[in-house]
């Protein structure tokens, strides 16, 4: 009855198959911080202070959140175990951060994955006395009176199953077998998914702002380069890169900023480079 009154979110379970999810803190943490997630446009106060949130953010601390995961014994993590896991979450593309000294707001990339039911997948049928709505479970918060699901909501599955039902009375033809095609036809080719390069360099500035050289030409060996990057990261899309960025701001050392011998500086090229992206995952820049 609890878990209904403060609404649910999706786990996939493709999830427990990742071998960070073997590190139980990293699981719980990852948990909660979906949980706490705001799930739409609100303002809140903390640390005595308004903030603005968008769905997908929450705002805590290191040390508040150390509270809320404790081992077996009760004993609760450290700030510092804490700001390692949220520095891991973030080298992985699963989250950005933005901190001040009153609080970090922290985003969940690709958040809405984690609000989606599918009207296909199979689900155990309510109990009469109890039957939230879909728009119910999804848009409620437990500080919040409960959302009244939208019209649009409880349209989605309707119109679906409609539009399929006319699809299969319109084809009188059987369809071929999963895989093939008919005699004659060709298969559909699926087509590539396009990426703005220049989207990607204006990401890359904004974020280093001057501590770094900005990117300013898009040419054929960069576009090659960072196509093989986003290929590589865990979130393969412009998110994904500005958090692999933020990620090497915050572990680059005084030596990637011109502090060294040779006047050396890091650029936008360093970062297309595939050891630079492992090292960022590791721990080891």
């Amino acid at each position: 009855m609890e878990n209904q009154k403060q609404g649910h979110f999706s786990l996939f379970r493709s999830l427990l198959s990742k071998e960070w999810a073997k590190d139980t803190a990293k699981l719980a943490m990852w948990i909660r911080l979906i949980g706490e997630a705001s799930y739409k446009h609100r303002t809140v106060e903390f640390s005595g202070r308004e903030w603005n949130l968008n769905p997908g953010e929450l705002v805590t601390t290191a040390a508040i959140m150390g509270r809320k995961l404790r081992d077996q014994d009760g004993h609760e993590k450290s700030p510092q175990a804490v700001t390692r896991m949220i520095n891991f979450f973030a080298r992985e593309g699963m989250i950005t951060t933005k901190g001040t000294r009153f609080g970090t707001v922290i985003t969940i990339t690709n958040y809405g994955q984690y609000q989606e039911i599918s009207p296909d997948e199979p689900r155990d049928k309510p109990s009469d006395n109890n039957k939230p709505s879909n728009g119910a479970a999804l848009k409620y918060s437990p500080d919040e009176p409960r959302d009244k699901p939208s019209d649009k909501q409880n349209k989605k599955v309707v119109n679906k199953k409609v539009v399929n039902k006319k699809v299969v009375n319109n084809n009188k033809t059987p369809l071929p077998p999963k895989g093939g095609c008919d005699e004659g036809s060709k298969p559909e080719k699926r087509k590539p998914t396009k990426i703005n390069y220049s989207e990607y360099l204006a990401a890359y500035n904004e974020i280093v702002g001057d501590r770094l050289p900005h990117a300013v030409e898009v040419n054929s060996e960069r576009q090659r380069k960072l196509k093989k990057l986003i290929d590589s990261l865990a979130t393969k899309n412009i998110d994904g890169f500005r958090a692999y960025v933020k990620a090497f701001m915050a572990a680059a050392r005084p030596f990637h900023f011109g502090d060294n011998d040779r006047d050396w500086v890091a650029n936008f090229d360093y970062l297309l480079r595939p050891k630079v992206l492992i090292a960022i995952r590791e721990g080891t820049l």
